[in-house]
C-alpha cells in the first residue's frame, strides 16, 4: 500500500504537475506556483515514506519482523521509527535544528518491537485447540500425526527452535503441542500432505507414508 501511495504521487501528481509548469514555459507564459508547492509536498510525502517501504520490502528475510502475532503491530511501529528517522536528517540538512528527541523516541519503538518478537505468550497464554480443531485430537490417527509432527516439523515450527540457523517459528506457526497441531490441522493437511511443500526439500525426510497419513488424518476427522 505505502508503495503503491508513492507511485501514485509521482505518477499522478509530480509528473503531471511538472508536465504543466514545462508547457507553460515553452508558451511563454509564467507558470502557477501551486503546481510546484502541490508537487514539493507529494516528494515531501515520498521522502518520508523511504524508510518504511525499504523495510518492508526486505522484512521477508528476518522473522523477528513476521514470526509473531503482534507482527501488523511491529510494520505500524516500524513505519512510526523510519519517519521519525527521516525528519531527523531533513531537520539537519535544512539546518532547522537538532532533533534529538527523534532517536529516543525510535529507540523506545524498537525495544517495543524487540518485546514483541521475543517476548513468551504474556498476552495470549497457552494455545488451546479450538471447538473446531477438537474432532483432530480425537481422531485415531492423531497419536501417529503428533509423532510425525513432532519428528519432521517441529524441530523448526516451536516455541524454542532447534534447527540450526532458525531462531523463530517461522511464520509464527508452532506445532510443539497437541493444540497447536490440531489449530494448524489444515496448513499441515495443505503444505506437507496433499503438498510438498514443507518441509523445504524435504530436510527432515519425511516419507510418502506419513504424508499419506496426514491427509487420511485430516480428511477423515469426524467421521
Amino acid at each position: 500500500i505505502t508503495a503503491t501511495i508513492m507511485s501514485a504521487n509521482v505518477f499522478m501528481v509530480i509528473i503531471p504537475n511538472q508536465k504543466i509548469v514545462v508547457a507553460d514555459l515553452i508558451a511563454g507564459r509564467k507558470p502557477d506556483p501551486k503546481y510546484g508547492k502541490i508537487a514539493k509536498q507529494r516528494s515531501l510525502h515520498n521522502n518520508y515514506l523511504t524508510l518504511p517501504v525499504l523495510f518492508l520490502m526486505l522484512s521477508n528475510h528476518y522473522p523477528l519482523a513476521f514470526g509473531t502475532e503482534f507482527n501488523w503491530v511491529i510494520a505500524s511501529l516500524v513505519f512510526i521509527i523510519g519517519v521519525l528517522i527521516r525528519h531527523y536528517f531533513n531537520s539537519v540538512h535544512a539546518r532547522k535544528g537538532n532533533p534529538t528527541w527523534t532517536w529516543m523516541a525510535a529507540l523506545v519503538l524498537f525495544i517495543v518491537i524487540i518485546w514483541l518478537s521475543t517476548a513468551p505468550k504474556v498476552l495470549t497464554g497457552e494455545p488451546k485447540e479450538s471447538a473446531s480443531a477438537q474432532v483432530y485430537v480425537a481422531s485415531a490417527h492423531f497419536p501417529a500425526v503428533r509423532d510425525t509432527v513432532l519428528g519432521r516439523c517441529s524441530m523448526c515450527h516451536a516455541a524454542e527452535p532447534v534447527y540450526e540457523g532458525i531462531y523463530h517459528a517461522p511464520k509464527g506457526v508452532m506445532l510443539d503441542t497437541d493444540a497447536d497441531i490440531a489449530n494448524h490441522a489444515r496448513e499441515i493437511y495443505l503444505q506437507a500432505g496433499r503438498s510438498h511443500a514443507m518441509p523445504p526439500a524435504n530436510v527432515s525426510q519425511i516419507t510418502d507414508k506419513e504424508r499419506a497419513l496426514l491427509v487420511a488424518w485430516f480428511e477423515g476427522a469426524g467421521k
